[in-house]
């Protein structure tokens, strides 16, 4: 922990660590690197089977480090983390992802004008990967490199940092499942609160896996969202259905978006193309999932891997 004699963060980071050992040294190497005069500080929240934990113990001893033996969702971790740090500003980090050393000065600069909730670009990390760009059109495709600041409906987990007062009057993060964060920004909206995104602040994600585990992955993860939306917007029988009838149409649909978002980010166009059949394929497992979810509401079994 910081000296009695340091002055004060103003940022917290905190980085949600989940068998992540091939990718979490790259991560806080780019938070090392930053290149800023402000205090900030870096708390892993781990709850690993892989060895992460004896592994930064080695490479990073002087890390700070909460470990639970029990797998924490990325909510938990980060409702753990808050709670052990101190900053008026917290910002979120998944392990694997990294960031350029200008980031802690973006974010602070994004707050210091007045903005409780902020989000930026998130970016492909495995340039070279074809499941890499398959899992960032899929998963990050509201965030592409382009546009001017706005505001926007949400922020992705692992590009998001909140004020403090903020979090202490809208959260915690649901626990015990995955979409925490997609509930939070649910909370923030109906409070007439959005997300500023700056183009400035900019989170690469590394994607790693086959194509197979990213099917997986994708269709898990939306049947936890199917689980979380029908929880916290307390959904009907009814209105369950309805969901389910639109989702057929969805892979199309979501093909359409991706594909006029990319208007304003057209180096990407070409790559789109050549993986859209894998991209198409992930949107089907992201409807089957859905649908999985809104078939079972209640079934809040865990599901390995994140």
């Amino acid at each position: 922990m910081p000296a009695a004699h340091s002055p004060p963060p103003s940022l917290s980071v905190v980085v949600a660590s989940y068998n992540s050992r091939d990718t979490i040294g790259n991560c806080l190497l780019s938070l090392r690197r930053q290149e800023t005069q402000r205090a900030f500080e870096i708390l892993v929240v781990d709850s690993s089977t892989d060895g992460t934990e004896q592994w930064l113990e080695q490479h990073f001893p002087d890390m700070p480090m909460v470990h639970d033996e029990r797998r924490l969702f990325a909510g938990d971790a980060r409702n753990r983390g808050i709670a052990a740090t101190r900053a008026p500003v917290i910002a979120f980090m998944d392990a694997d992802c990294t960031v350029g050393r200008d980031w802690v000065e973006e974010v602070l600069a994004a707050h210091g004008s007045g903005n409780d909730v902020v989000t930026g670009i998130v970016d492909n990390g495995s340039r070279g990967s074809a499941v890499g760009w398959t899992y960032y059109f899929c998963e990050f495709n509201l965030w592409f490199p382009s546009g001017k600041p706005r505001t926007v409906p949400e922020a992705p987990g692992c590009c998001l940092s909140i004020s403090r007062a903020v979090f202490d009057r809208y959260g915690p993060f649901l626990g015990g499942t995955y979409c925490s964060d997609t509930a939070f920004h649910w909370k923030l909206q109906r409070n007439g609160k959005g997300a500023f995104y700056s183009p400035r602040i900019q989170v690469f994600h590394h994607t790693s896996g086959t194509f197979a585990s990213l099917l997986k992955h994708v269709f898990s993860h939306r049947r936890y969202f199917a689980r979380v939306k029908c929880s916290e917007h307390r959904l009907t029988p009814v209105r369950r259905w309805l969901e389910l009838a639109f989702l057929p149409a969805s892979p199309v649909l979501l093909m359409g978006a991706v594909g006029l978002r990319l208007r304003r980010c057209l180096p990407y166009l070409p790559i789109f193309a050549g993986v859209s059949p894998l991209v198409f394929l992930s949107f089907v497992a992201r409807a089957l999932g859905e649908a999985d979810g809104y078939l079972r509401p209640q079934n809040r079994d865990n599901l390995p891997g994140d």
